[in-house]
């Protein structure tokens, strides 16, 4: 017997762990909060009867959720600070660890702001879509790819400058 359920994980699960892993830049987390979110997703899969194009949005809604919930119990977070965003705080701990190449890209990647960093990770981490991420997002698509495309240009004039710094 096949559970579709098991067709989702498979093909979802990378995306999801790299979102998560982004959010919190701690290996051991992403791994209890991955496993949290499919078991979330599971139990939930059936009843939902979530339609098969909306089923990335739907997952990410769920890890989006989880991450912040995450970061309320921990109570690592400032009133008056948003928790969903606190995890990328950390992404810097987690870029030292990884050998990057482009000290560029990391350096403007650090510089945006943490919901910037959020549609990047979603867009180019996550590879979602501007439609999926809008459902996730609760933001207007046309909103989302003119934010994304100011990222973008942003990212852009951060990294020329980090090169002309460099020559």
């Amino acid at each position: 017997m096949n559970d579709p359920f098991v067709s989702v994980y498979d093909e979802y699960f990378d995306d999801i762990y790299r979102f998560v892993l982004y959010k919190t830049g701690n290996k051991w987390d992403t791994d209890d909060l991955v496993s949290d979110i499919f078991r979330k997703a599971f139990q939930h899969y059936r009843n939902q009867q979530v339609d098969e194009g909306r089923v990335k949005p739907w997952l990410f809604t769920i890890a989006r959720n989880t991450v912040i919930d995450h970061y309320r119990k921990k109570k690592e977070w400032v009133y008056g600070h948003d928790p969903e965003v606190l995890g990328y705080t950390r992404i810097s701990e987690l870029m030292e660890t990884i050998d990057l190449q482009h000290d560029c890209l990391k350096q403007s990647l650090l510089a945006l702001a943490p919901d910037e960093r959020e549609m990047i990770n979603l867009k180019y981490i996550a590879g979602m879509k501007y439609s999926e991420i809008s459902q996730v997002v609760g933001k207007a698509e046309l909103w989302l790819k003119t934010k994304v495309q100011r990222i973008r240009q942003k990212m852009a004039l951060s990294i020329n400058k980090c090169m002309e710094v460099l020559k």
